[in-house]
């Protein structure tokens, strides 16, 4: 195991011609390959690592009841004619409402997302969602963009404290094996908020645990003005 003691400041000195021969000789033959160590200004090196699929339970859902009625649209979030500044990861805390509705073979579920911040911020368009099973490791299945009606995912300008959302569809039977119920038990999601990088989760509850999910795909609608799920 390396230690790493406290940054040392950047210093330039003379060196003579002849000395600094010997040292380009030595510095070539103590060339090592240092895998996983990024180097960030001088002397400060930072150790990388990466976990496979960790628990997501950064967030804590609304409610596990499930509504009869689809999302209802009742924040002051409109749409924009001006750009503002981008909305982030750090700006837009996800909640869980749970199940809304289900058609042709998919059961809907909606996620809101609030405006955190004290500035106004603009988003639009499709998040990226990636399913997890309540044991924290990655479910091989992958988005569907589906337009839900819209003729155009919208350009939202999201005020302060104010909230949008969206809806995921995951099938409820598995028609490949003649309607039987769907066996991968969907525990979380992660999720990354348009033109980001960094991923939020959210624990996926419902009053039966739950949901369960059928194949390589589910359906992921575009953010939408508004608190999804009444």
């Amino acid at each position: 195991m390396h230690r790493f003691g406290p940054a040392e400041p950047c210093v330039s000195a003379q060196v003579p011609e002849g000395d600094m021969r010997h040292m380009k000789k030595l510095a070539v033959a103590g060339l090592i390959s240092m895998a996983g160590i990024v180097v960030l200004g001088c002397g400060s090196p930072v150790a990388t690592t990466k976990s496979r699929g960790s628990p997501s339970s950064t967030t804590s859902p609304d409610t596990s009841t499930a509504a009869k009625n689809p999302p209802t649209s009742t924040s002051s979030t409109v749409a924009t004619s001006q750009v503002s500044g981008q909305c982030t990861a750090g700006q837009l805390h996800p909640s869980w409402f749970g199940q809304v509705n289900g058609a042709s073979g998919n059961l809907f579920y909606v996620i809101n997302f609030r405006n955190a911040s004290s500035s106004v911020c603009i988003t639009g368009g499709y998040v990226g969602v990636s399913a997890y099973d309540p044991a924290g490791f990655l479910i091989t299945a992958s988005e569907s963009r589906n337009a839900m009606g819209t003729t155009s995912p919208p350009t939202l300008k999201v005020a302060p404290y104010s909230t949008i959302h969206f809806v995921v569809g995951f099938s409820d039977v598995n028609r490949g094996a003649g309607g039987t119920a769907c066996s991968t038990v969907v525990g979380a999601l992660h999720l990354i908020p348009p033109n980001e990088k960094t991923e939020v989760q959210i624990a996926t509850p419902i009053s039966s645990g739950y949901p369960n999910l059928c194949g390589s795909t589910f359906l992921v609608g575009p953010l939408l003005v508004g608190a999804g799920g009444g």
